[in-house]
């Protein structure tokens, strides 16, 4: 039997005395599709950052069973990537190059690009829907347009793992539903593992069957959204009373924050 592409065990994260993270424990399969949700402050940026190693963290972190501790920056960006909500890009890059610069962890320096490079970054500025902005400069985008050239990067890295940290903001409805979609491609197409941070509920439950949610630091719940302890975690992490339906037998259902408890 073949090692998670990530596995968390016992993760702990403390920042200037205060607990972030504790106990933190889950697995994730290749091409599973993960969701972390959860109130504000409950760690959940703080996971992401602590798998790919922005953090220093006590526990253990694997990619492939491998430690992640043990991984230089280089190889462990071949192993896992991270669009962050919050991308602060250094250097005003055309789109185009910066979606060259993903290759970088399989590369030396001034390497040429390779055929099979161009072809992974091809893909993955089609699959974005990235081509019609690739002659311009990252500052000039939208916050969408600049959502989806992370998203495409990402793709291009073409890491096994990739963590998304609120990647439905900035986008309108449509645009929120693409990228649900274009999320289940990349698990389901491409096997990879995602894990997305959102606060969006009912998008992810969408595009994610796999459920996490945080509270405090700490995993309250893990599963599938048509538990009935999801709907009571969400009840109780939120301090709200959801109102759950269905609109069609075969979807599941939604939720709807109702009043305080």
């Amino acid at each position: 039997m073949s090692d998670p592409a990530i596995s968390v065990l016992s993760l702990n994260v403390e920042i200037d005395g205060v607990k972030i993270l504790e106990n933190v424990s889950f697995n994730g399969e290749k091409g599973e599709n993960i969701t972390i949700l959860g109130p504000n402050g409950a760690g959940k940026t703080t996971l992401l950052k602590s798998v790919c190693g922005l953090i220093p963290y006590d526990g253990e972190v694997k990619l492939d069973g491998i430690s992640a501790g043990s991984l230089s920056h280089h190889v462990r960006a071949s192993k896992v990537s991270f669009v962050s909500q919050h991308s602060d890009i250094e250097g005003d890059f055309f789109v185009e190059t910066f979606l060259d610069l993903s290759r970088y962890p399989y590369k030396k320096p001034w390497e040429r690009l390779s055929d099979l490079d161009r072809k992974i970054i091809n893909e993955a500025i089609e699959m974005t829907e990235c081509a019609p902005f690739l002659k311009r400069k990252i500052s000039s985008l939208s916050g969408g347009e600049r959502q989806k050239v992370l998203i495409a990067a990402s793709i291009a890295q073409d890491t096994p793992v990739i963590l998304l940290d609120e990647p439905l903001n900035h986008l309108d409805p449509v645009q929120r539903t693409k990228t649900g979609k274009l999320i289940s491609e990349i698990s389901g197409k491409q096997n990879k593992t995602v894990v997305t941070v959102t606060h969006e509920i009912n998008e992810a439950i969408q595009f994610s069957s796999r459920m996490i949610v945080l509270n405090g630091g700490k995993l309250e719940f893990d599963g599938l959204s048509s538990d009935p302890l999801f709907k009571q975690t969400l009840d109780t992490v939120f301090k709200t009373k959801f109102i759950s339906f269905k609109n069609r037998d075969d979807l599941p259902p939604y939720f709807f924050p109702g009043e305080e408890l």
